[in-house]
């Protein structure tokens, strides 16, 4: 990700991302030959102190710096370095500084008995072989790093201007449509696993392909945890690039500067995001898994369905179960921290339409116990059959117990509204 000060964008009529040419002859070579630094430097298991002199040369020579260092920072995300971990590095040095104000008096102002009484120390020259800063961060070894071709090098770089914007974001609009609706499906599997505060509503349909708004609040609209907020919407942001169309408009406010952001397919943008399960979180990944091993009675259904809100409002639940023995299937929507609006607005939803098969897990950072109390009891008793609390991600047996208690309570629910 790009910081504030590695942002190259002009304030003409809003924010404008100064895009480069990722087919540019200049560029492109510029990038090889970076890229072929970071190889020679995970090649070498070089300390991060001399990687950054030798890639230090290459940057300074560069005609644009700025451009230059936002290309570095972007390769540097993609590096892993890591000390040596074998070594109690505090407790070694405390040894030997310890063995060397000692060995001091003892050498009678002589540099080699005095080095020959050090070296006698257990350990001490094959720590000191080892450098005895191993630990500090410039002496990290680089282990390794996610190579990348200097195109998408450059293409990354074009996106990555538009999500160092979406960072500084109040909210924004997308409006999106696609003739394979399994990609509109995927997008909103990104949203979801991206956690974001959004509203979903149906614009405009036809037989071919369909419109949808999809209304995103920006890291300035919520209260609490913006940074990671911030930094899941710009995650978010190249799945949008996916699309055959989209269409992007964003409030910016960057310290003293405000404006529109505005954007759309014909931006050039390309995304990297190719294999969806790459971006799947792993609590999801293990929740699927053990839901694999632990239900005999219900399965994950492989895509959820849309469901109709009414009102031109569409909801896209996290999670659609079948049950094996009669293809009964339900659905469940999580709700985060950050998502109390929506919360109140799904609730109102199934008091109106209580026939709609939807279960809704709440995370306990969103309502703490007397909240709960008070949801369940007081406001909404109707419908507390049908919601539970998880912490982070909700537990296999806690949903299993919650989907066979909706379904055994289906008839007596059909009877009294009857």
């Amino acid at each position: 990700m790009l910081t504030r000060e590695l942002l190259r964008f002009r304030k003409r009529n809003g924010f404008q991302p100064a895009f480069l040419n990722p087919a540019d002859p200049k560029l492109l070579e510029f990038a090889s030959e970076l890229l072929a630094l970071y190889a020679e430097a995970a090649a070498g298991n070089m300390r991060r102190s001399e990687l950054e002199e030798l890639v230090s040369v290459q940057l300074q020579g560069a005609r644009d710096r700025k451009l230059a260092e936002g290309l570095n920072k972007l390769i540097l995300d993609r590096c892993s370095f890591d000390p040596v971990r074998f070594i109690d590095y505090p407790a070694e040095r405390k040894r030997l500084f310890l063995a060397a104000s000692e060995a001091l008096p003892q050498a009678e102002g002589s540099l080699e008995l005095y080095r020959e009484k050090l070296l006698a120390t257990e350990g001490a020259a094959e720590f000191m072989a080892a450098d005895i800063y191993g630990d500090l961060p410039d002496n990290e070894r680089m282990t390794g790093w996610k190579a990348l071709y200097p195109g998408e090098l450059l293409n990354r770089y074009n996106l990555a201007l538009v999500q160092g914007l979406l960072i500084y974001s109040d909210e924004l609009e997308i409006a999106v449509s696609d003739s394979n609706p399994a990609e509109l499906r995927r997008l909103f599997k990104y949203l979801r696993f991206f956690r974001l505060l959004a509203e979903i509503s149906r614009r405009t349909a036809d037989g071919r392909s369909m419109e949808i708004l999809l209304r995103i609040s920006g890291p300035f609209a919520i209260f609490a945890n913006t940074r990671k907020y911030a930094l899941l919407l710009a995650e978010f942001f190249p799945a949008v690039v996916n699309l055959e169309k989209w269409n992007l408009a964003a409030k910016i406010r960057i310290g003293e500067n405000r404006g529109e952001l505005r954007l759309d397919q014909k931006s050039g943008l390309v995304s990297h995001y190719r294999n969806f399960s790459s971006y799947v979180p792993e609590e999801i990944r293990m929740f699927h898994r053990l839901f694999r091993e632990q239900s005999e009675e219900w399965r994950i259904v492989g895509e959820s369905p849309f469901i109709d809100g009414g009102g031109q409002e569409i909801v896209f639940p996290d999670l659609s179960f079948r049950r094996e023995s009669d293809g009964l299937t339900l659905h469940l929507e999580l709700f985060h921290r950050w998502h109390r609006g929506q919360l109140d607005r799904r609730l109102e939803l199934l008091e109106r339409d209580p026939e709609i098969p939807l279960l809704l897990g709440v995370d306990r950072a969103l309502a703490d116990d007397e909240a709960w109390k008070s949801l369940t009891e007081q406001q909404h008793p109707a419908l507390a059959g049908r919601m539970f609390r998880f912490r982070d991600f909700p537990g296999v047996e806690r949903v299993t117990r919650l989907l066979n208690a909706f379904a055994a309570a289906a008839p007596e629910r059909k009877k009294t509204q009857s």
